[in-house]
């Protein structure tokens, strides 16, 4: 999940439990809590080496294990500055905000190490995709509506100031889909503008939305997100059934699958069959019956070269982060180069994909090169 939607729903919970008298300082401290775990990207600071990153994103600060250590520092740095007796509290608020980014990032299939440091298993349940700005909407429109209709003679103002917000999201979030040549749609995004205006305009019949409170608004937000969450997690169920059937089908042996959420819907799936002879990619549109289209990517055999580049501590260290690598083998101006891709993550034709590992040997075997490049 994206940082900005970490702090969002970080605020939309504070709003929904907390008291309005003493929110501001609560709703900072879940919201802090819920940022926090995404400050490991500062370890690009203190190392240069891509591998070494991919091993602290999503380690401690996203662990389960020293969540507690993260709140209780947190708090009593807060009280420092506010009452003493305050820092059980503030530690719990701190503590919600880090748990809530912990489960976020965990409905994503990138993987999170929530046992750090005593395991570096990375745990996936891949039910939503890392940016989705129908989750996002969820969870930031409840809060706007909240601030539309706190002020009457104000209402107007806000009401169209929120909803163009809402629908430059929308917007930007199709120029990336078309620069990375994902379908989202114009249409998509127009009907979606559509609902946002219906949804801010609804709460002003009868004035209604004048006499709800701000926890009103985003109680309904956050009741509204544990419903698409469930749809999210019936959808997956529905696509791994489609992967099992076409697995089934292939009539291939079958080492690992799996359902991967797809931009721009959760309609959207990619499918992943691994075997011993390569990797299968399915396109799966749920409302679609047909059987769904595919790539086949077939792995190198085995040979001296791929045999060296196993025994790099970097080769050793992307295979434990990637979830369905695929290697390829070819010889090139004299060099003997190896390269492991993740084919978990899209990439659209012509660019390198991302996370991939290029490994380059002479001759003799011996090792000149190896980097993770850049997409």
């Amino acid at each position: 999940m994206d940082t900005i939607t970490h702090g969002i729903t970080g605020a939309l919970v504070a709003k929904s439990f907390v008291g309005e008298r003493e929110s501001r300082l609560a709703t900072l401290a879940v919201t802090l809590g819920a940022v926090f775990p995404d400050s490991d990207v500062l370890a690009r600071l203190f190392t240069s080496d891509p591998l070494a990153r991919l091993e602290i994103h999503r380690g401690v600060t996203h662990s389960f294990l020293v969540l507690p250590l993260w709140a209780l520092l947190f708090g009593g740095l807060t009280c420092l500055r506010t009452r003493p007796r305050r820092w059980f509290l503030f530690s719990c608020l701190y503590g919600a905000g880090i748990a809530l980014h912990i489960l976020l990032d965990l409905i994503t299939s990138y993987g999170t190490m929530i046992w750090a440091p005593w395991s570096k298993a990375r745990v996936a349940w891949d039910l939503t995709f890392i940016i989705d700005l129908t989750f996002t909407g969820i969870v930031l429109l409840p809060q706007l509506a909240a601030w539309v209709y706190s002020t009457p003679r104000h209402a107007v103002r806000r009401g169209c100031a929120a909803w163009l917000l809402l629908s430059l999201v929308w917007a930007a979030g199709a120029w990336a889909s078309a620069a990375l040549q994902i379908p989202l749609f114009p249409k998509t995004v127009a009907a979606a503008s559509v609902v946002v205006a219906f949804l801010l305009w609804m709460p002003s019949l009868g004035g209604r939305g004048f006499r709800w409170r701000r926890a009103t608004y985003c109680r309904v937000g956050a009741a509204a997100l544990a419903v698409y969450l469930l749809l999210c997690g019936i959808a997956h169920r529905t696509a791994v059934a489609r992967v099992e059937e076409f697995a089934k089908s292939s009539g291939a042996v079958i080492e690992r699958l799996a359902a991967l959420p797809a931009p721009p819907s959760p309609w959207w799936w990619s499918g992943l069959v691994q075997t011993p002879e390569g990797i299968y990619r399915l396109s799966i549109h749920l409302t679609e019956t047909d059987l769904p289209a595919y790539r086949f990517f077939a792995s190198a055999e085995k040979n001296l070269y791929l045999q060296k580049a196993e025994a790099l501590t970097d080769v050793q260290t992307y295979l434990w982060f990637a979830r369905f690598p695929w290697v390829t083998y070819r010889h090139e101006n004299g060099f003997h180069v190896v390269e492991y891709r993740d084919i978990q993550f899209f990439w659209p034709p012509g660019r390198t994909p991302p996370f991939t590992l290029r490994v380059s040997l002479d001759g003799q075997g011996r090792v000149v090169s190896s980097v993770l490049l850049e997409p």
